[in-house]
């Protein structure tokens, strides 16, 4: 992208633009969701295609971990939900807005220790899913093929010295390290969508531009990001897809290069303070 981030750096993170897929491996329909009978997202749609980065941005409340998680099929609790959510892979279609896609729709949540198991080494969290998948090959050759899967998956992660990290628990790795380890975990299944919930909360410019890095690469590999997230700098970094999301609804949507250079509507303009991406 051409503009240069103020706080991530430019050299660091730069991402060619990807090319549009025909068919979207993920689609919201008029979805609405309302708890206590207030909608707290109100008719969003939006179409995720493969290999590119969609971005929901907005303020705190606006309806984007809904609207990601809804990708997952979970809802809050109690929650009334209507309208469509659908995944495709390999020609198979999930629909319905409590099917969740399992395997085909990964996550990593803003604290990705919540959904690792304090009490396991990282091997086991990792290899357990590995095994599942070569229960079909003799006995002799699942170990190998499970380990083979599990080293592979750390590597795409960008997670360096995978046979070490894979003695530590969880408690015993960075944030970032965990974060790249429940990256893994969704590879291993197979992802053909990763939502990132905030993953640059918090952290230096340095340790942001590794994570706008391994995300892209994510991307490089036909896989769709939907990327959840309050941090320009980031999203002008990674984003093909804007969406901007204000109080459930959608306010405008549309080519990363051009909403962020020539903001349409006036709350995105306020959202950019108004300091819209330059033209190169």
């Amino acid at each position: 992208m051409p503009h240069e981030a103020t706080s991530v750096p430019h050299e660091a993170v730069a991402v060619p633009h990807r090319a549009a897929a025909v068919d979207p491996v993920a689609e919201v329909r008029d979805l609405r969701v309302e708890v206590d009978g207030r909608a707290i997202v109100d008719g969003v749609s939006l179409r995720v295609l493969p290999g590119t980065v969609t971005a929901l941005v907005g303020a705190s409340g606006s309806g984007k971990t809904t609207t990601g998680l809804a990708l997952l099929g979970e809802y809050p609790a109690g929650a009334r939900v209507t309208g469509d959510v659908r995944v495709r892979a390999d020609g198979h279609v999930t629909g319905g807005v409590r099917t969740g896609a399992a395997g085909l729709v990964g996550y990593v949540p803003q604290h990705p220790a919540s959904v690792l198991n304090p009490a396991r080494r990282v091997s086991a969290l990792l290899t357990d899913i590995a095994r599942a998948q070569v229960g079909h090959l003799p006995r002799g050759q699942r170990r190998a093929q499970a380990r083979a899967r599990v080293l592979r998956a750390l590597e795409e992660a960008q997670l360096a010295d995978g046979e070490a990290l894979l003695r530590r628990y969880p408690h015993q790795l960075s944030g970032g390290q965990q974060q790249r380890v429940v990256l893994a975990q969704a590879l291993l299944l197979g992802a053909r969508v990763v939502v990132a919930d905030e993953p640059t909360t918090g952290q230096d410019a340095l340790t942001r531009s590794r994570v706008v890095e391994r995300l892209a690469a994510v991307a490089g590999r036909g896989i769709a990001v939907v990327l959840l997230c309050h941090d320009l700098d980031v999203v002008r970094a990674l984003a093909d897809e804007v969406v901007v999301l204000r109080a459930g609804r959608v306010v405008e949507s549309g080519p990363a290069r051009r909403l962020l250079r020539s903001p349409r509507h006036a709350w995105t303009r306020e959202l950019l303070g108004d300091r819209p991406e330059p033209p190169p």
